[in-house]
This record gives structure tokens, sequence and C-alpha cells, in this order.
């Protein structure tokens, strides 16, 4: 029975199923981005044998214009900033993006680093182990 246990907690947590969650927060997003004609900024995933790195690249921002948030097991980016345009209607213009990305596993505040440099924002942090339990089936005869 300890087998079975162990086979099901690697087969959920496996890459693959962070590599499912990737394109779906990416669905989500672009459908997001089009619907509302913004245009989103790229964001790249990659995982050590610790810790899950994700990099942003916010080219033109400033460190005070971007906002990173922990909400469970999501990263929330978001770049807010106004930049000058040549336009007879408007000498600036507001922009706002903003991308999401889920993990596996709860994020926790304290362990988790960023960095932004040269345009590029990555964020560190540890790889958790959730904390899967299992419920014991009762068989109830006749």
């Amino acid at each position: 029975m300890g087998s079975y246990k162990d086979n099901l907690s690697k087969w959920l947590h496996k890459s693959s199923f962070q590599e499912f969650i990737q394109h779906m927060d990416s669905f989500f997003d672009d459908t997001y981005n089009q619907f509302f004609k913004k245009k989103p900024f790229e964001v790249n995933m990659y995982e050590t044998e610790t810790n899950v790195l994700v990099k942003a690249i916010l080219p033109g921002y400033s460190r005070n214009q971007i906002k990173l948030a922990i909400i469970g097991n999501q990263l929330r980016i978001t770049a807010e900033g106004s930049k000058a345009v040549d336009n007879d209607l408007y000498h600036t213009k507001e922009d706002k993006m903003e991308r999401t990305v889920s993990l596996p596993f709860t994020i926790s505040k304290e362990n988790t680093k960023a960095i932004y440099r040269d345009g590029v924002l990555k964020i560190t942090t540890p790889i958790r182990k959730p904390n899967t339990s299992f419920i014991d089936i009762d068989e109830k005869t006749d």
C-alpha cells in the first residue's frame, strides 16, 4: 500500500504537471491580454533540484514600477508606469502589464527572493514538497 501512495505522489508532482500548469497560465494570460489589447511580457520558468527560477523580461521599467505578489501557489508580476509619447493627443501614456505564474506548491514569502537588473526580473523560490495526506477508505459489507 505504501508504494501506491509513493507512486501517486510522484505522479502528481512530476515536471509534466508543472508544464501543464505553465501552458494553462500562458493560455489564459494570452487570451486575457488579447481581449483587453494588452501586450504580455515574456516569462520563462526553470526548475533545478532545489529551486524554481522565474525570469520576466521587463525592459523600459524601473524597479519602482514593478510589483510582485504571492497568492498561495501563484506569483503575480505587474509592471505599471507612464511612458513619454510624442503624439498630438497626449504626451504621456499609461501602460500596465500583468502575468500570473502558478506553481504546484504554496510559495514561501520568507524564502522567495527577487532581483531586477537590466530589464530582467529574476525570482527564485525553493521547491516545497506538498503536504499530501491520504484518507483510509473503509469497506462496508452488507
